[in-house]
């Protein structure tokens, strides 16, 4: 039988040659939907690590003030919960999470019971956590961050009377013994908080100093004196001690300053405080 060929349009067609060339195209396309969907079941299928990151990372969307809206956070904590009971990157799966809790219990808007919980959950963690790495400086600086909210959510009292302040005290020199520069000098940052915000108790504890303060917070300045939450605890202990001058210098800086693009949130609550603390204070 004669070929039967069939115009279309400006070109004309032979129907045995198209039927073979449309099959090996059909067979073609399968094989190749394999590689062009893996990618995208790659991307689907990304490790809860990464998917972790990438929401922590996106913390900040739809926040317009220094409130967050809670939803990549709360993706963000589900992602590294699920990355640790798959033990995938256990140390930094951790260190996110108490990272992420903090963020939570700082700048999600709750009722102050909701922030009592995040805290109490993020302390258990930090508490578990650094027994199975217990040189994680990661993990001691996030755990130390959030029993530094404990205590200001709970009273600094309570925390003196809990412990919590020496605890906080040990941690923050373990994380400068092993490394004095992590977060912008965080463990100095920290220790000055301890001793600037724990209540001096006669035959208790009676350790707690603003001079003290005062000389560890420097020290944090030295390391990295733009890190505006240095700036901004060094302006709080300045205003304790009647340097006013230099203090509204430091908080001037810091409502000046471009806020990060990694940390929106948190840079417009400094720049929210600051500027509570200059109608206070000058």
């Amino acid at each position: 039988m004669s070929e039967i060929i069939i115009t279309m349009s400006y070109s004309t067609v032979n129907l045995s040659e198209f039927a073979s060339n449309f099959t090996y195209g059909i067979s073609t396309l399968l094989f190749s939907g394999i590689l062009l969907l893996s990618p995208f079941s790659t991307l689907k299928a990304q490790n809860s690590f990464m998917q972790g990151k990438e929401f922590y990372r996106k913390r900040a969307a739809h926040a317009d003030t220094f409130k967050a809206d809670p939803t990549n956070i709360n993706k963000a904590i589900k992602a590294f919960n699920k990355s640790l009971n798959e033990h995938k990157h256990p140390e930094e799966s951790a260190i996110y999470l108490l990272r992420s809790y903090y963020f939570k219990g700082m700048y999600v808007n709750m009722p102050e019971e909701r922030q009592k919980e995040i805290y109490d959950k993020g302390a258990d963690l930090g508490e578990k956590w650094l027994r199975k790495y217990p040189q994680s400086v990661g993990i001691k600086f996030w755990y130390a961050a959030l029993l530094g909210r404990w205590a200001k959510i709970h009273g600094f009292v309570a925390s003196a009377t809990h412990g919590i302040s020496k605890k906080l005290r040990r941690i923050s020199k373990d994380i400068i013994r092993l490394d004095s520069t992590y977060q912008g000098g965080g463990g100095y940052r920290i220790l000055a908080q301890v001793h600037f915000y724990s209540p001096n108790i006669p035959f208790f504890m009676s350790w707690p100093s603003d001079d003290k303060a005062l000389k560890l917070i420097k020290k944090a300045m030295k390391i990295s004196p733009d890190n505006p939450t240095n700036r901004m605890l060094y302006a709080q202990v300045l205003i304790e001690f009647d340097q006013y001058k230099e203090a509204k210098k430091h908080l001037q800086f810091i409502l000046n300053m471009h806020s990060r693009p990694t940390h929106k949130v948190e840079d417009r609550y400094l720049k929210y405080r600051s500027h509570q603390l200059l109608e206070k204070n000058f």
